[in-house]
């Protein structure tokens, strides 16, 4: 299984840096600079690691073909992947908070992924481009100099209708914020969804983005978790059914504000939502806890590749540097 990691929305391009070739040194995978509506630009964040580094891939999440066109998103995937010499990967997916700042709807999400999707596998050097979706057009594209490897182009995607347009174009997907539960389903439906499309397993590589929030000291570990509940799978009760009961979805669908208060405010408390609730979201949608959990963590992840999961995305919040060593040490424990 290969490991990612992903970094805080808010950091320099000088920590991107440092915290990019010390994930190299831990002999990680990919690191993933993050698209969030107040952040700085991903793909600019990522240009001194690009020039920086030698291994490691890296790339934005998650970009849209709302805020971006998928010509637009071209030329800068393209650009980044030339700074590193081909190593350059991409989530391209649906609505984020991005599209409220930019007062926009989320209509079509299915089809401006699928058409972004053919845009960007479509442009090649050899040949210019001339593309006529339903909703994007792009004409004579043709970047000569973009010789370097091509992009890694992930598609994120979770439901049925995603799931389905993905399986049908894309050589990565990535689930976001999975469960045990939820990833068997997942992985059945895009089995079933690729020898519909006359594709195979092989394929196919599929990534998991899991929440990390293992610390040394254990009671900081599960107040950082509680903090950023709200962004777990946006809190969706087709996430929740699979491990709490229908009573306790109601609890969170009736006090999604109060979440969201405490992702803001960067507090554990939670107003009208009992602890035992808490404890079922964070251990059921994070990695979390101390350096005794470890062991528990190594097998999640065993069982996770079991079920057919290729790599896994952690993402990182507070003290990353910590954080890395500590994966670092976990990814060779299952390599």
């Amino acid at each position: 299984m290969r490991i990612h990691v992903i970094l805080d929305p808010d950091l320099s391009p000088q920590r991107v840096t440092e915290l990019g070739l010390l994930a190299e040194a831990c002999g990680l995978d990919a690191v993933w600079s993050s698209n969030y509506p107040n952040s700085r630009d991903p793909f600019i964040n990522l240009c001194p690691l690009a020039l920086a580094s030698s291994r490691i891939r890296l790339g934005p999440l998650v970009i849209t073909p709302y805020e971006l066109h998928p010509y637009k998103i071209a030329k800068a995937l393209a650009s980044l992947n030339e700074l590193c010499r081909g190593r350059a990967n991409i989530l391209i997916g649906g609505p984020t908070g991005v599209n409220a700042f930019m007062g926009m709807d989320t209509s079509r999400m299915v089809g401006r992924v699928r058409e972004c999707m053919e845009i960007l596998k479509g442009i090649s050097p050899d040949a210019p481009l001339n593309y006529q979706g339903k909703i994007f057009q792009t004409w004579g594209y043709q970047p000569r100099w973009a010789t370097d490897e091509p992009p890694q182009i992930y598609v994120g995607a979770n439901k049925v209708q995603m799931l389905r347009m993905a399986t049908g174009i894309a050589d990565k997907i990535m689930l976001g914020d999975t469960t045990a539960g939820r990833l068997a389903s997942s992985m059945q439906l895009i089995r079933d969804n690729l020898r519909a499309h006359g594709r195979s397993r092989e394929d196919v590589r599929i990534s998991a983005l899991v929440a990390w929030h293992v610390k040394a000291d254990r009671a900081a570990s599960f107040s950082e978790a509680r903090s950023q509940l709200a962004l777990r799978g946006m809190l969706d009760t087709w996430y929740l059914e699979s491990f709490l009961t229908a009573e306790e979805c109601r609890v969170v669908e009736a006090n999604r504000n109060s979440f969201f208060k405490a992702y803001k405010q960067q507090s554990d408390r939670v107003e009208n939502v009992p602890d035992s609730i808490l404890d079922k979201l964070v251990a059921n949608l994070t990695m979390s806890g101390d350096h005794a959990d470890l062991d528990r963590h190594i097998e999640t992840l065993r069982r996770y590749g079991d079920l057919g999961l290729d790599e896994v995305a952690f993402k990182l919040h507070q003290h990353p540097e910590a954080a890395i060593r500590t994966i670092g040490s976990l990814a060779a424990a299952i390599s």
